[in-house]
């Protein structure tokens, strides 16, 4: 009787401080946007990535642990504003394997290919980056979808300016957060509840754009 009691005893403390993780949760946000000039559209840089979160004492020790990553992806939509469409442009599976990968970004456009940047380090999850090892790599995506990768970016790339005075239409102004982006259409942002929006949907990461109708 006593053995059991003790087997019972721990089972019980290794449940308690065992290795375990959370339930997939997806983290999903905007590293850059840019408008296309002299047009209602414009491409958006999104990095998404669904991570179990390690939970447990052992498991979040000394400094809470490593994530286990289950997808890491870097992403670019094209956003029509006038069609109100939304499309996925290019998909990088697991960042191009980028040990430590920081970002991705919208560099601009040539004739109707869409530049766009991966950027991080060497290293690993467990020493962190690699200061002296930064990656940087390229890409094009033409209006049929073929991917392309590239060793430089291009010097004539075209994208809309983003302050100074208002121009002729059409063109967009960008006001972006974390999630969401505010467009201004002809004009400078609104902020407000009615303001035209590209979002991101806080649970599965997915995008939507979201036009107020007119009164």
């Amino acid at each position: 009787m006593i053995g059991l009691i003790r087997l019972g005893l721990i089972l019980a403390l290794v449940a308690l401080v065992g290795c375990s993780y959370s339930d997939v949760r997806t983290n999903a946000h905007i590293d850059n946007a840019l408008a296309r000039a002299g047009t209602h559209s414009f491409a958006v840089a999104v990095t998404f990535r669904r991570v179990r979160e390690p939970t447990g004492a052992l498991n979040t020790f000394p400094n809470g642990g490593v994530p286990k990553v289950l997808e890491h992806e870097a992403r670019v939509y094209l956003v029509d504003v006038g069609r109100q469409t939304v499309t996925l442009a290019a998909r990088i599976v697991d960042f191009a394997d980028i040990p430590q990968p920081k970002s991705v970004r919208v560099e601009g456009w040539r004739e109707d290919a869409l530049y766009f940047s991966l950027f991080g380090y060497g290293g690993d999850a467990r020493r962190g980056d690699d200061l002296s090892d930064p990656r940087r790599l390229i890409y094009a995506v033409d209006s049929s979808g073929q991917l392309r990768r590239l060793d430089a970016l291009p010097d004539d790339l075209v994208q809309e300016r983003v302050s100074g005075p208002l121009g002729k239409p059409p063109f967009l102004r960008l006001s972006k957060g974390y999630r969401s982006i505010d467009i201004g259409i002809d004009s400078r942002p609104r902020v407000s509840e009615d303001a035209a929006r590209f979002v991101l949907d806080a649970d599965s990461g997915e995008p939507r754009l979201v036009i107020p109708e007119e009164t």
